[in-house]
C-alpha cells in the first residue's frame, strides 16, 4: 500500500472548533481530528468568550499551532455597517479582522502550507492570503439561504435588510467557488442550491456523523416527556420552541395533563426562559450530560420553521432511539421517509396529533425508534463521511486509512499527542492580541 505523504494543512474557521458540542463545532472538530492523524494541522480562528482561551489550549492537542484572535462584537458591528455601505455583506464585514489577516500573512511567510481548508464563506477571504497549491471550501449550510428565510419571516425594515444580505451573500458564494479546487456542502438540498443539475464534479456532499450509542434505552418505557434539544440563543431554535409552546403544546397538554415539555440546551434567551413558567414546560439551560436528559424523553420534537443544513440534534436523538416529530422543512434536511423514520406535522393540529400518537401508542413509539436507529447507522457514520472528506482534501493523493478510527476527544487524543504534544507553538504570543 502506498505511503501517504504528510501534508501541512491550514484550517480556517470563525469559531474555535472545540469542544464538539454544537453544530459547527461538531463538524469542524471531527474534520480536524481526522486530518491530524496523518498530517500537520494548523488552525486559525476567532475567540468569542473568555472560555474560548481554555478551548484553544485543548485544541493544541490536535494542531501543530493555533492562531486565535479575539472577536469583539462592538467593533464587528462597526465593520459590518461599513462593509454594508460599500455594497458588501454584513457577514463578511463583521469578520473582516485586520489583525487576523496580518497574522495569517506572516504565518504563511514562515510556513509553507500545502492545503487550505476553509470552513464557511465567512473565512474565504483569508484563504486568499495563503499561496497553497490546493484550497478546499466547506460551505456546510448555505448562509445566503438562511438570510432568505429570515427575510421571509421578519417585518419591515428587517425583511428588506435580510433580503439584501441574502442576495449579496448568494452572489459571493457563487463567485468564490472558482477560487477553490473543491466545494463541500452538508446535504443534497444544499448542493441543489449551488449546483442545480448536480453535474459539477468539484461539488461534494459530505454529511455529519453521529457517535453511536452502545446501550439504547426503551423510549416506550418513558413517561409522557417531550424533549427539544438545541442551543437556545440560536434564532431558529428560539422561534421553534416558542411556536411549539404557544400553538402546539396547549393542544397536547389539554389531552394529557401529565405531559411535560423539556427544553434542553445552553444559553436560553429571556423569551425561552419565560416559557418555563407555563404548565408542563421546563427549561434546563446548559446540562453536563445531554444523554441523561434525553433518556427521560419518550420523543423529541423539531418544530423548526427555519431549517437549513443538517439539524444535528435530530440525528442525535434518533441515534439514542428516540422517535422524532418534525416540521416538513426540518424533515427535508434529512433524506428520510415521513411516517417511517419520523413523523411530520406543519400545522399546530397536525404536529400535536403526531406527538399524541407516539405518547399513546407504545408499538408505534418502538417502531419509529427502531427505524430511526437503522437509518442513522446507514446514513450518518463518522468514519464513512470523514473518509470522503479526506479524499476530497487530498485530491488525487492516496488515502491510507487505519483499521479503526476514533473520533471522540478522549479516544482520539492518544492518537495525536505523541506527534503534537510538547512542540513549541506560536499561539502563546498571539492569543489575546
Amino acid at each position: 500500500m502506498a505511503e501517504l505523504k504528510r501534508r501541512k494543512i491550514l484550517y480556517l474557521t470563525n469559531r474555535v472548533p472545540y469542544p464538539p458540542d454544537k453544530g459547527d463545532r461538531i463538524r469542524t472538530f471531527h474534520q480536524i481530528d481526522r486530518l491530524a492523524l496523518r498530517h500537520d494541522v494548523y488552525c486559525a480562528t476567532f475567540t468569542e468568550t473568555a472560555s474560548d482561551a481554555a478551548r484553544v489550549s485543548k485544541l493544541r492537542r490536535w494542531c501543530r499551532d493555533v492562531l486565535a484572535i479575539p472577536w469583539q462584537k462592538r467593533s464587528a458591528v462597526i465593520r459590518a455597517g461599513a462593509a454594508w455601505l460599500r455594497g458588501g455583506t454584513l457577514t463578511h464585514g463583521a469578520y473582516a479582522n485586520p489583525i487576523l489577516a496580518r497574522q495569517i500573512s506572516r504565518w504563511a511567510e514562515r510556513q509553507h502550507f500545502d492545503i487550505v481548508v476553509c470552513f464557511s464563506s465567512i473565512m474565504a477571504p483569508y484563504a486568499d492570503l495563503v499561496p497553497a497549491k490546493r484550497k478546499i471550501l466547506d460551505l456546510c449550510d448555505i448562509d445566503s439561504e438562511k438570510w432568505s428565510d429570515y427575510a421571509r419571516s421578519a417585518r419591515f425594515p428587517f425583511s428588506r435588510l435580510y433580503g439584501t444580505e441574502a442576495r449579496r451573500l448568494a452572489t459571493y458564494e457563487q463567485r468564490i467557488q472558482n477560487d477553490f479546487d473543491e466545494t463541500i456542502v452538508i446535504t443534497q438540498r444544499e448542493r441543489r442550491l449551488i449546483d442545480a443539475f448536480q453535474r459539477d464534479p468539484n461539488v461534494h456532499v459530505i454529511s455529519n456523523g453521529v457517535n453511536r450509542v452502545e446501550t439504547v434505552s426503551d423510549a416506550a418505557a418513558c413517561g409522557p416527556v417531550v424533549g427539544f434539544l438545541g442551543t437556545m440563543n440560536y434564532k431558529p431554535n428560539v422561534d421553534a420552541v416558542c411556536w411549539f409552546a404557544n400553538s402546539v403544546w396547549p393542544l397536547i397538554h389539554a389531552q394529557n395533563m401529565d405531559a411535560q415539555f423539556v427544553i434542553i440546551g445552553r444559553s436560553p434567551t429571556r423569551r425561552v426562559r419565560r416559557l418555563g413558567r407555563r404548565p408542563g414546560i421546563s427549561v434546563t439551560g446548559g446540562v453536563r450530560d445531554m444523554r441523561t436528559h434525553l433518556d427521560r424523553c419518550r420523543l423529541v420534537v423539531a418544530p423548526l420553521r427555519v431549517a437549513r443544513g443538517l439539524p444535528n440534534k435530530m440525528i442525535e436523538a434518533m441515534a439514542a432511539g428516540r422517535p422524532v416529530v418534525a416540521t416538513a422543512s426540518a424533515a427535508d434536511c434529512l433524506n428520510v421517509e415521513a411516517q417511517k423514520q419520523l413523523l411530520v406535522g406543519d400545522t399546530p393540529e397536525e404536529f400535536a396529533a403526531s406527538v399524541a400518537r407516539i405518547l399513546q401508542n407504545d408499538d408505534l413509539c418502538r417502531r419509529l425508534a427502531s427505524e430511526a436507529l437503522e437509518w442513522v447507522a446507514a446514513n450518518h457514520d463518522w468514519d464513512a463521511e470523514l473518509d470522503i472528506f479526506e479524499r476530497v482534501v487530498l485530491g488525487n493523493e492516496p488515502v491510507v486509512l487505519p483499521a479503526r478510527m476514533a473520533n471522540t476527544p478522549t479516544q482520539s487524543e492518544s492518537n495525536v499527542l505523541d506527534s503534537v504534544f510538547g512542540l513549541p507553538t506560536l499561539a502563546d504570543v498571539r492569543i489575546g492580541e
